[in-house]
C-alpha cells in the first residue's frame, strides 16, 4: 500500500496544470511549446553524434566523460520534454525528479571534469600539431632520403664487393703462381747452395794443391838456384850471377802471391768466434810485428774502442793497411797516424801517412785483387792485401774508401758497424 500510494502521490494531478499559468494563451503557449521541443530535439540529437563520434574514433582520449556528456544532455533535453508535457498534465513531482537526475548527472560531469581539464590543456594544440606535422614530415622526407642513400651505398657495396672479390681471386691466383715460382725458386737456391757446397769444396782442393803440389816444387827451384849461386858462383860471370838472383826472386815473389792467394781465399770461407778485442792492444801488437824502421813515426791518436770481432780478421786488416803505409813511405822522416771518430751506429777508423800518394784515377783499381800501382821488382808486393781489407770490412757491413794527393800522403778510412761492440 506505501509504495501504490507513492506512486499515486508521484502522479497526482492534484495540482494546477502549469498552462493555467500561461492563462492558456495560445501564442505563449506554442512559444514554450515549440521551444522546449526544438531544445530537446537538439539535446537527443547531440548525444547521437557524439556516440557515433566515439564509436568511429577509438582512439579519442576521456571517452568516459563523452558518456556523461551524453547522459546529461539527453536528462536536459527530458526535463524540456516534461515541461510540454506538465502544460497539461500537473505531474510536478515527475518533473522534479527528472530535475534532480539530470542535477545529479550535471554535478558529477563537473566534478569528473575537473581533474581531466590539465589533461585536456596538456594535449598538443592544432598549430602544435601542425607543428609536428611538419617536423614529422621533414623526418620522413629526411628517412627517405637517408633511405635511399643507404640504398646506393648497399648498391655500391655490393659493387666494390664483388669488384673485390675479382681483385682477390686474382691476387689469389697471382699468389698461387707466387707460391710455384718460390717453390721453384727454392728448389733452384738449393741447387746453387749444393753447386757452391761443391764450389767450395773445388776451392779448398784448389788451396790444397796450391798450398802442397805448386809450392813444393818452387821451393825446391828455389833451393836448387841457391845452391848454383852457392856452389858454382866461380863458375858463373856477373851476368850468370845476376840472372839466377832474377831466378830466385821471381821464385820468392811467386811464392808470397800463392800465399797472398791462400789468405784471399780464407777470408770468406774460415770463420772464428767473435770476443772482445781492445783495438789499442791489438795495433800495438801489429806495429812491434813490423818492426818499422826508425825512421818511421807511428802515432795512435786517441783511444780506440773495444769491439766484439774477430780478432785474426782485425790483424789482418791493421797489418795490410800499416804495412802498405810503412812499404810507400818515400820521405826520410815517415809519419803514420791512426785516428778513430764515432759516428751515429758505427766507428769510422782512418790509417794515414805522408807517402808518396795515391791519383785520383786509381782510388778505385788499388781495392781490386792483383792491382798495384808499384812497378818495382820488390817479391814481397803481391796486389792482393787491399783486395784482402776490403773484403773483411764489406763480410761484416762496412765500407772502405782512401783520399789521397799525389806525393802528399794518403788517407784509407773504413767503418766498423757499433752493433758489433760490446
Amino acid at each position: 500500500m506505501q509504495v501504490e500510494d507513492f506512486f499515486n502521490s508521484f502522479l497526482s494531478d492534484n495540482f494546477i496544470p502549469h498552462g493555467h499559468c500561461y492563462l492558456w494563451q495560445p501564442g505563449l503557449v506554442w512559444l514554450h511549446i515549440l521551444s522546449d521541443s526544438i531544445i530537446a530535439f537538439s539535446y537527443y540529437s547531440i548525444p547521437l553524434m557524439l556516440v557515433y563520434f566515439v564509436r568511429k574514433r577509438q582512439d579519442i582520449p576521456f571517452k568516459n566523460i563523452f558518456i556523461l556528456f551524453s547522459a546529461f544532455i539527453i536528462s536536459c533535453g527530458t526535463t524540456h520534454l516534461t515541461e510540454i508535457f506538465t502544460l497539461w498534465h500537473p505531474y510536478y513531482w515527475l518533473s522534479g525528479s527528472i530535475k534532480a537526475l539530470t542535477a545529479i548527472i550535471s554535478f558529477y560531469t563537473s566534478l569528473t571534469l575537473i581533474p581531466l581539464v590539465p589533461q585536456a590543456l596538456a594535449l598538443p594544440s592544432p598549430a602544435q600539431l601542425e607543428a609536428a606535422n611538419q617536423a614529422l614530415q621533414v623526418e620522413i622526407t629526411e628517412r627517405k632520403l637517408v633511405e635511399n642513400e643507404l640504398r646506393q651505398y648497399k648498391e655500391r657495396l655490393e659493387e666494390l664487393v664483388e669488384q673485390r672479390t675479382v681483385e682477390l681471386a686474382t691476387a689469389n691466383k697471382q699468389l698461387q703462381m707466387e707460391i710455384v715460382q718460390r717453390q721453384k725458386s727454392q728448389e733452384r737456391m738449393g741447387e746453387l747452395l749444393q753447386q757452391l757446397k761443391n764450389t767450395n769444396q773445388e776451392l779448398n782442393d784448389f788451396a790444397h794443391i796450391v798450398s802442397h803440389d805448386l809450392k813444393a816444387p818452387l821451393r825446391g827451384v828455389g833451393l836448387l838456384s841457391e845452391w848454383l849461386l852457392n856452389d858454382y858462383a866461380d863458375k858463373f860471370d856477373a851476368e850468370g850471377k845476376d840472372l839466377v838472383n832474377r831466378l830466385i826472386s821471381r821464385v820468392n815473389k811467386l811464392q808470397n802471391l800463392i800465399d797472398g792467394i791462400l789468405e784471399y781465399s780464407r777470408v770468406g770461407r774460415l770463420r772464428e768466434d767473435k770476443r772482445e778485442v781492445n783495438l789499442n792492444v791489438l795495433i800495438r801488437d801489429v806495429i812491434e810485428t813490423l818492426e818499422a824502421s826508425k825512421n818511421i813515426q807511428i802515432e795512435i791518436t786517441k783511444p780506440l774502442p773495444i769491439i766484439y770481432w774477430e780478432k785474426t780478421k782485425l790483424e789482418q786488416v791493421f797489418q795490410n793497411l800499416l804495412s802498405n803505409a810503412i812499404k810507400f813511405l818515400d820521405k826520410p822522416q815517415g809519419k803514420i797516424l791512426v785516428d778513430c771518430t764515432e759516428k751515429d751506429d758505427y766507428w769510422q777508423i782512418s790509417v794515414a801517412d805522408n807517402g808518396i800518394g795515391i791519383e785520383e784515377k786509381y782510388f778505385t783499381k788499388i781495392f781490386q785483387i792483383f792491382q798495384k800501382l808499384s812497378s818495382t821488382e820488390d817479391s814481397t808486393s803481391t796486389g792482393i792485401g787491399l783486395s784482402i781489407v776490403k773484403k773483411i770490412v764489406e763480410m761484416y757491413g762496412g765500407s772502405i774508401w782512401v783520399e789521397s794527393e799525389f806525393h802528399q800522403g794518403s788517407t784509407f778510412f773504413f767503418t766498423i758497424k757499433k752493433t758489433l761492440q760490446i
